[in-house]
């Protein structure tokens, strides 16, 4: 009896697919209205980000910086800080120490128009053109 059952579910299931095969749809399932099912308002780890495939470092001016990077080396956010570079004194033992401490960085700070001074804690950069990133900063994503 229990083979029985069986015999006829796997008939069904063979019916069914010789079915689908004799009338094909009339569009490929990737022109037909499909609407993924969204949640109202998704978590940001939820939500789909985009990253740079070689991140640019650089000005304001210039459009295709990223300004979303990550240090692999020390695992923090970079830190830009916009219209000013960093002076000769400023050294690996600052950033180390002063990461968050925004007063005593910004003393060696100066400003510039032409600049994006960067910064995490173990590597510091000035940009004044669109160049690449240190090997070190990823792009940690950007919301599409």
């Amino acid at each position: 009896m229990i083979n029985n059952k069986f015999d006829d579910d796997l008939d069904d299931l063979i019916n069914d697919i010789n079915s689908v095969m004799d009338n094909p749809q009339s569009k490929p399932i990737s022109q037909q209205n499909y609407q993924p099912q969204t949640q109202t308002q998704p978590n940001q780890s939820q939500q789909q980000k985009r990253k740079c495939l070689s991140p640019q470092i650089g000005n304001q001016q210039q459009y295709r910086i990223c300004t979303n990077l990550r240090c692999l080396k020390c695992d923090l956010q970079v830190q830009c800080h916009i219209n000013q570079k960093w002076n000769k004194d400023a050294d690996y033992l600052i950033f180390r120490n002063y990461f968050n401490n925004m007063s005593i960085l910004s003393k060696y700070l100066t400003q510039d128009n032409q600049y994006n001074a960067y910064n995490c804690q173990c590597t510091s950069a000035n940009a004044l053109e669109s160049i690449a990133a240190p090997q070190n900063w990823v792009c940690s994503g950007h919301a599409i």
